[in-house]
């Protein structure tokens, strides 16, 4: 499990994302990716774990939760909650320059 969770909100739907590495890729390789209905990456997921007979799922286990939170943020989901990360932490995190808040 992630060391924490953020919270982000599209305005209509609310999604958990862990933050820091992935323990469920690590063991169950692509299923994470399916149970978030993150179709891409879960057929990414799939096909280099069939390729490299499931050694891709220890790779993705780094940073397969920095994927996902990012394609939310482009999705244009927001944060809600950062799980106790400053700002500062979530943007070194992500990699991006402005992370967007939602206004409450």
């Amino acid at each position: 499990m992630a060391h924490t969770k953020a919270i982000l909100s599209n305005g209509i739907d609310v999604k958990t994302a862990p933050i820091g590495f992935s323990w469920t890729t690590l063991f169950f390789g692509f299923w994470p990716a399916v149970f978030r209905f993150d179709w891409l990456w879960a057929v990414v997921l799939f096909i280099a774990c069939l390729l490299t007979y499931g050694l891709a799922a220890i790779i993705f286990a780094f940073f397969y939760n920095k994927i996902y939170v990012k394609g939310l943020l482009s999705k244009g989901y927001s944060f809600t909650n950062m799980g106790g990360l400053t700002d500062e932490a979530m943007k070194a995190y992500t990699g991006m320059v402005n992370i967007p808040k939602s206004v409450n």
